[in-house]
């Protein structure tokens, strides 16, 4: 194929280049032959050829912004590869992530049947309706010393999330089944310490968008580990610094669902991050604080009252009632600073003037804020009522004789870990 290649543009009026095609052969002598060419006639604006070998000219910083800009690699595109069962198998393992390779530890599928440890192999089917549609609700419940921290409140709001999406159970499982599948799957994970997340979807079936289509719901559940909150206790020690979100808020009937449909939550969060900020709280078209983006949220007011927002547009956190049921009898013994809870709205400008306030969520368990916006809270440190509430709630979720809010993982029936 012949080398062409228009003619740099006397007049500066026009300022338009014609295209310019290169052959694979002889690329460096006609480079050099066009620049000869190029200075021979005074030309001014070179083709993106040209430009390239003239560097040596010092152009303008706009000019050379331009030409860098013009000889950026050509994107080349290449043939999709058509991969066998093996080829799939071996890409599985390829594509793990340190992540997924040192945190991820067991995993059931209803699909499978089954549990497996083989982080490779946690993998759901592209047309269950969790994946194309958000048709699907889960839930989160902590690891500790060997026991699952208020599993039954969990799975009944997990069940009850699942009644409000129009999910039922799939064939064969019953509540009682469900709930013996969470426990072997922390067994099979043989973390004594971590987190089981669990996932009830309208199911396979098709690429629609009603769950009608759907064969029978799907269920899934993972054991998993990530920082404990004493890991974390010099980010504790910080606090975190929040910014009132513009993401808008889901309606009521969805907000208080807990589903994979996470969106605005994720955008939330993002936001924040991009602005050095730790975590978004959303706040309501009258003005009344809801909480952060998978958190709930406490605010100490001067007169001792710690106050809630209530769970009308927000997810009621398990460990946030929790933390209600035992304030009173810690009050009563004398905890300082907090002379009363109650559950109630509150507005964004008493939240900001709140002597504290600060996250509650099993992950954490609990989080100061320390600045929100572009104000501080109180003067900008952890409070001493947030730490009396984070050592309150360690305690309760350590283990300890006749708990109702601890249930036994088995271990030893599983994996032999234990006698």
């Amino acid at each position: 194929m012949a080398v062409q290649s228009a003619a740099c543009c006397n007049s500066a009026a026009s300022g338009v280049r014609a295209p310019i095609a290169t052959s694979c052969g002889s690329h460096g002598r006609t480079m050099r032959r066009l620049t000869q060419q190029a200075a021979r006639r005074g030309c001014q604006r070179h083709t993106a050829v040209t430009r390239a070998a003239a560097a040596a000219e010092a152009p303008a910083p706009q000019q050379q912004q331009e030409q860098e800009q013009e000889m950026q690699p050509i994107s080349t595109t290449y043939p999709t590869r058509m991969l066998s069962p093996d080829e799939v198998v071996e890409e599985l393992y390829d594509s793990q992530h340190s992540v997924q390779r040192t945190t991820y530890h067991s995993f059931y599928s209803s699909e499978l049947g089954g549990i497996v440890t083989d982080p490779a192999l946690f993998v759901v089917q592209l047309d269950d309706h969790m994946l194309h549609r958000g048709h699907a609700v889960f839930d989160t419940a902590v690891i500790t010393d060997g026991y699952l921290y208020q599993l039954d409140q969990h799975l009944q709001r997990f069940l009850t999330n699942a009644a409000k999406a129009n999910i039922g159970l799939p064939r064969g499982m019953s509540v009682e089944q469900m709930r013996r599948t969470i426990l072997e799957t922390a067994a099979a994970g043989c973390k004594l310490n971590g987190h089981v997340r669990y996932w009830l979807s309208a199911g396979r079936g098709g690429f629609g968008l009603s769950g009608n289509e759907c064969g029978g719901a799907t269920f899934y559940c993972t054991a998993f580990t990530r920082d404990t909150p004493e890991e974390k206790l010099d980010e504790y020690l910080r606090g975190w610094r929040v910014k009132t979100t513009p993401v808008p808020l889901k309606p009521p009937f969805f907000a208080r669902i807990q589903s994979t449909d996470q969106l605005p939550n994720a955008l939330a969060l993002m936001d924040a991050q991009a602005e050095d900020y730790d975590q978004a709280v959303f706040v309501d078209g009258n003005g009344f604080v809801c909480g952060g983006t998978d958190m709930n949220l406490a605010c100490l007011l001067a007169d001792g009252t710690l106050v809630v927002p209530p769970f009308e547009q927000a997810v009621d956190g398990i460990l946030v009632q929790r933390m209600m049921q035992l304030l009173p009898a810690a009050i009563e013994e004398g905890i300082e600073g907090i002379t009363r809870v109650e559950q109630r709205p509150i507005t964004l400008a008493e939240a900001k003037a709140a002597t504290e306030v600060f996250f509650v969520d099993s992950t954490l368990p609990v989080m100061p804020v320390v600045g929100w916006d572009v104000m501080l809270i109180a003067d900008g440190t952890a409070g001493l009522a947030a730490l009396q509430v984070r050592v309150m709630l360690q305690r309760d979720m350590q283990p300890w004789p006749g708990s109702d809010q601890h249930t036994e993982v088995p271990y030893g029936f599983m994996t032999g870990m234990l006698d």
